[in-house]
């Protein structure tokens, strides 16, 4: 009989927000730490927010990861969570650029859509300001 040793922590919380980590077996040493959103578990990247430079995030994912490893809590097969895993699609890149102090944010996202309620939904970004000059770093064609 072939045993899946995938295991899942228990459920850990923090700042009122609800965690787990993943590892492949268990003589795996590389974890996966995931947030619980809308019912479903969704990773937290750690290389993608050491890419875009949070390293408030990445402290925070090393922090609570190191929690949950000393806890020693696992779920076991035939115990693991029936809650599913949320895989989000692979985004675009959505360059946007403001000539006038010169500077290129770039947003991924799936859509465009998506892009700009990220790129202006804060408020911190004025869309007066910025126009979209590249998706997946390639310049947009007009119709003609």
């Amino acid at each position: 009989m072939i045993e899946n040793n995938k295991l899942q922590s228990f459920d850990f919380v923090f700042s009122q927000q609800k965690f787990c980590l993943m590892r492949e077996s268990v003589d795996e040493q590389n974890y996966v730490l995931y947030m619980e959103d809308n019912d479903k578990w969704a990773e937290m990247n750690r290389k993608g927010y050491l890419e875009d430079g949070d390293l408030e995030a990445v402290k925070m994912i090393d922090d609570i990861s190191r929690k949950i490893i000393e806890r020693d809590e696992w779920f076991p097969d035939s115990m693991m969570p029936t809650k599913p895993f949320a895989y989000y699609e692979e985004g675009h890149i959505y360059s946007f650029l403001n000539q006038r102090i010169e500077q290129t944010v770039e947003v991924e996202a799936s859509c465009l859509d998506e892009a700009s309620s990220v790129m202006f939904g804060d408020g911190e970004y004025d869309p007066n300001d910025w126009k979209l000059i590249l998706i997946d770093h390639q310049q947009i064609t007009q119709a003609k």
